[in-house]
C-alpha cells in the first residue's frame, strides 16, 4: 500500500507550484501538500474561502513532464473528509500510465537543462560546477524541476545556459523564480519584453540584462582602498551605464510593444563582469541611476550631485533617470543575491541535493525595525528546513522619480524600495529581513 506523505510547502512549490493561477488564492487557501515516495503524484488539500468548505487537488506529469492538475474535486464540509477522498483519488491515480496524465495541448518536448546540447568542451566553467560538483546538488535538483515549466520563446535557452550565456540566463531564471512567488503569470504569448506579468494587483513588465566579463577592464577586483574606491564608485556605474543603455535605446522601444503599453516597465540588471562583483552592485547602481553619492564626513551625512563617472578613457553621465524618454522606465530591479548560491540554499531548504551537503549562510542584513540601531546587524543561519529564505529576499527596487506609469511597490513586496527625494536624500521602503549581503559556506558532511 503506498504511503503518502506530507510535502513542505517549499518543496511542492518547486515541484508544481509554478501550476498555480495568482487568481485561485483569493478564493482558496491552501492547506497541506502531499506525494508518493516517487513523487510520481502530488496531492493537495484546501480551503475554499467562499463557500466555507474543503477540497483538493491531484497533480500528474503532463506530456512535457510539467505537474498539472489532472483530478480535482470539493464541498467537502469537513478537512477530515477531503483528506481521506483526496488519499483515495491519489491511490487510485498511481495506478494510471505515464499517459494518462497527459492532457493534450502541450507542445514540443520535455526541457532537460542538464542533457548536453553542445560539446563539453564548450560548457561554462559554472554549468560545468552545476552539473559535476555534489556540493551544488540542490541548485541542480531544483532547477532540473523548475525549468519544465520555463518558456523558451528564443528556442536556444538550453545551449546558452549551458555556455557562454550562463549568466545572464541564470539571472532571467532567477527572476522567472522570483515573480511566480511573488503570483504574477508570464504572458508567453508576447516576445518582448522578457516578462510580461499579471496578477492579482495588477501587472508590470521586465526587461532582464547583465553585465558580462570584457577584455579592456579589470582582471579583478583591487586590493588597495583607494583603486577599489575609483572602481566601485566609476567603473561599476560605468559598466552598468552600458546594460541599461542598451536596453533603453532597444528599437523599437520595449515600453512600445502591445504587450507592454499602460504598465509599469522595469529593467533587471545583474552584475558579472567579474567573480563576485554583484555584491557591489547595490551602491553602485543606486548612485548611477540617481546621480547623486552619499557619505559620512565629520560625523555628518552629506550629499551631493555626481558630476562624471571617469575610469581610464572610460565615461559615464550619472543619473539613468534624467535621460531624455528615461520617464518611460518605472524602476531598475537589483539583487546581488541572485546567484547559483541562492538556488543551492533554496533548493536545501526544500530537501534537494546530496543529504550530504552542510551549507552556513552569514552576511550582514538592514531592517528599519530597530529605530535605536539602524545600523546593518550581522546574521547566521544553518541553511535547512527551517530556514526562511525566499527568492524575492534581497530584492532592491530603484523606483525613477519621474515615472510616466510609477510602480506600485505593493507588487513586489519583500524587496527593499528606493526612492529618491527632492533634496537628494533616498527613502528606503524595507522589509523585516533585508540581507545587504552574505556568503554561504559549502561543505560536505562525510561523516
Amino acid at each position: 500500500m503506498v504511503i503518502f506523505g506530507q510535502l513542505d510547502r517549499r518543496r511542492f512549490n518547486a515541484l508544481a507550484g509554478y501550476a498555480r493561477h495568482p487568481k485561485i488564492t483569493l478564493i482558496t487557501t491552501e492547506l497541506d501538500w502531499f506525494a508518493d515516495p516517487q513523487e510520481r503524484v502530488l496531492g493537495m488539500l484546501c480551503w475554499d474561502r467562499i463557500d466555507d468548505d474543503y477540497g483538493w487537488v491531484v497533480f500528474g506529469r503532463d506530456a512535457v513532464a510539467r505537474f498539472r492538475a489532472i483530478k480535482v474535486n470539493a464541498s467537502y464540509p469537513t478537512a477530515e473528509e477531503a483528506y481521506s477522498a483526496l488519499m483515495v483519488a491519489m491511490r487510485d491515480s498511481m495506478d494510471l500510465p505515464d499517459e494518462a496524465f497527459h492532457q493534450g495541448d502541450e507542445e514540443g518536448e520535455a526541457v532537460d537543462f542538464f542533457e548536453p546540447a553542445v560539446d563539453e568542451e564548450r560548457f561554462h566553467s559554472s554549468f560545468k560546477m552545476l552539473l559535476e560538483d555534489p556540493r551544488y546538488s540542490p541548485a541542480r535538483e531544483l532547477i532540473s524541476n523548475m525549468m519544465r515549466f520555463h518558456e523558451d520563446v528564443d528556442g536556444n535557452f538550453v545551449q546558452k545556459f549551458q555556455t557562454a550565456g550562463w549568466d545572464a540566463l541564470l539571472w532571467e531564471l532567477y527572476l522567472f523564480a522570483t515573480f511566480t512567488e511573488l503570483g504574477f503569470i508570464r504572458q508567453v504569448d508576447a516576445p518582448t519584453p522578457d516578462f510580461v506579468l499579471q496578477g492579482n494587483l495588477g501587472g508590470l513588465t521586465v526587461e532582464a540584462t547583465s553585465v558580462n566579463p570584457s577584455s579592456s577592464g579589470p582582471e579583478k577586483v583591487p586590493d588597495e582602498p583607494e583603486a577599489f574606491k575609483q572602481y566601485l564608485e566609476n567603473y561599476i556605474p560605468i559598466r552598468l551605464s552600458s546594460a541599461l543603455r542598451n536596453k533603453f535605446n532597444h528599437k523599437p522601444p520595449y515600453w512600445e510593444q502591445p504587450a507592454a503599453k499602460d504598465l509599469p516597465f522595469c529593467i533587471a540588471v545583474q552584475d558579472f563582469h567579474l567573480h563576485g562583483t554583484m555584491r557591489f552592485i547595490v551602491p553602485a547602481a543606486t548612485e548611477y541611476v540617481f546621480g547623486v553619492r552619499h557619505w559620512i564626513e565629520d560625523g555628518a551625512r552629506k550629499i551631493a550631485r555626481i558630476i562624471t563617472h571617469r575610469y581610464g578613457k572610460k565615461r559615464a553621465r550619472p543619473g539613468f533617470f534624467e535621460l531624455d524618454g528615461a520617464q518611460n522606465v518605472s524602476a531598475v530591479i537589483i539583487n546581488p543575491q541572485g546567484t547559483v548560491t541562492k538556488f543551492n540554499r533554496l533548493g536545501k531548504a526544500a530537501g534537494f541535493g546530496d543529504p550530504r551537503v552542510k551549507l552556513l549562510r552569514t552576511g550582514m542584513q538592514r531592517n528599519d525595525s530597530n529605530a535605536d540601531n539602524p545600523y546593518p546587524t550581522p546574521f547566521s543561519e544553518d541553511v535547512g528546513p527551517a530556514s526562511t529564505e525566499t527568492w524575492v529576499e534581497g530584492m532592491v527596487v530603484l523606483h525613477n522619480p519621474k515615472a510616466r506609469i510609477p510602480l506600485d511597490p505593493a507588487l513586489l513586496p519583500g524587496a527593499a524600495h528606493e526612492f529618491l527625494q527632492r533634496d537628494g536624500s533616498i527613502m528606503s521602503l524595507l522589509p523585516d529581513f533585508h540581507p545587504l549581503f552574505s556568503q554561504t559556506h559549502t561543505a560536505m558532511d562525510e561523516g
